[in-house]
């Protein structure tokens, strides 16, 4: 049976890629700084740490027989000690552009220079980066973009994992390097457009300006060099559109997903939810162990009202990084060994969900029970506040 070390596993990609291999019959392993937000299966061993920490990718990759590498930096600046870490087989999630140099090229390079059996799978851009539009999606008619004319074959994420998972598992990718890219080319406008059809609602398109647009890759985290070829590389598409190729079909045996599958599963994403749909995701999310899609229901201002601990009173945390922070001291001894839901009870722009919850003091060895009411607060189809109230005395958050 092969073990996989899978970096990124949490993400838009790595999830997939993750359910692939298990429906293949692999042993997975997963790196990732927050285990209890993963929401992983659990019979995948999760490896706490950071793909930046060498220390890190060392336990992670400990009699691992291949791994899938991620290098979710836009500079490769600390990845050589990282690539040292890793098992001799290596399938990097590379880019189209990576021939042209740049952090994924520089990746590559590392990888070859390591002596690694390497596979580079370079897909185009991704169908699911349409994600950054749900904001203006949800608030307005207009979607402002550079270059709407620039023509992209955008790729299914959960093609680029099919892909993935094939070449982890069979040594015949050895060496291989493959263009990955949807069946179609559609311009930035047309995919706003097919966005819109799959969400019922008209949108416009608005031309933003190169300099803006090289000011929201900055603002992303990416540094001036990348943000200019970005910018550069979006305006050579107007005339010059990503090609199509047909890798996804030739090595999965089926065709590759349209932009207007994606846009079809992904619709919910860009509209503004019912708090009934917002009250049922977070209480699909609580039972099913995947508190990080519980958690992406939220604001990123939401506030947070409930005893911190026994006795204590009433304290309001504001933030998702503050309130995990408290999560985290508050049941630094305690570990959940079942969680049991009613609800949600929904009251107009609010819903309610009873908790008990089975623990146990790792510390002590003492097991209880601590049942809670939590009051959710929907605006705009996003959670802005929870009221806590505690039957029990509170043990955790």
């Amino acid at each position: 049976m092969t073990t996989v070390l899978v970096t990124g596993a949490t993400g838009r990609v790595g999830r997939h890629v993750v359910a692939g291999l298990r429906a293949a019959g692999a042993t997975v392993r997963a790196l990732v700084r927050t285990p209890d937000l993963a929401g992983l299966p659990t019979d995948v061993e999760l490896i706490q740490g950071d793909i930046y920490d060498p220390a890190a990718v060392r336990r992670a990759a400990a009699d691992v027989d291949t791994a899938f590498l991620l290098w979710p930096s836009f500079s490769a600046e600390g990845a050589a000690p990282i690539v040292a870490e890793l098992p001799k087989r290596v399938v990097y999630l590379s880019s189209l552009n990576a021939s042209s140099g740049g952090v994924w090229g520089d990746v590559e390079e590392l990888l070859r220079q390591a002596g690694k059996d390497w596979t580079f799978l370079r897909p185009g851009g991704f169908a699911v980066n349409a994600q950054g539009w749900t904001e203006e999606f949800r608030t307005g008619d207009v979607v402002r973009l550079p270059y709407p004319q620039a023509g992209r074959s955008l790729i299914h994420e959960r093609d680029i994992a099919a892909v993935a998972v094939l070449t982890l598992l069979n040594d015949r990718h050895i060496g291989q390097t493959y263009d990955l890219t949807g069946p179609e080319v559609l311009t930035q406008a047309e995919q706003v457009h097919t966005i819109a059809r799959a969400v019922g609602k008209p949108m416009r398109v608005e031309d933003l300006s190169p300099a803006e647009a090289r000011q929201a890759m900055l603002d992303l985290g990416a540094d001036p060099v990348l943000a200019e070829s970005s910018v550069t590389y979006w305006a050579s598409l107007v005339d010059n559109p990503e090609p199509v190729t047909t890798t996804v079909p030739e090595l999965t045996g089926h065709p590759a997903l349209t932009f207007a599958d994606w846009a079809t599963e992904h619709a919910n994403e860009f509209r503004i939810l019912s708090t009934a749909e917002v009250a049922d995701r977070y209480v699909t999310a609580f039972r099913t162990g995947r508190l990080d899609q519980a958690l992406a229901l939220s604001a990123p201002e939401v506030v947070r009202v409930a005893p911190l601990e026994t006795g204590g009173e009433e304290t309001e945390v504001k933030g998702i990084d503050a309130i995990l922070e408290n999560a985290r001291r508050l049941n630094a001894d305690v570990e959940f060994l079942a969680v049991h839901l009613v609800g949600p009870l929904l009251l107009d722009d609010r819903f309610a969900v009873r908790f008990t919850f089975d623990e146990l003091n790792v510390r002590t060895g003492q097991r209880s029970h601590t049942t809670k009411l939590s009051l959710v607060t929907v605006t705009a189809g996003q959670i802005t506040r929870e009221e806590v109230f505690y039957y029990t005395p509170p043990t955790g958050s």
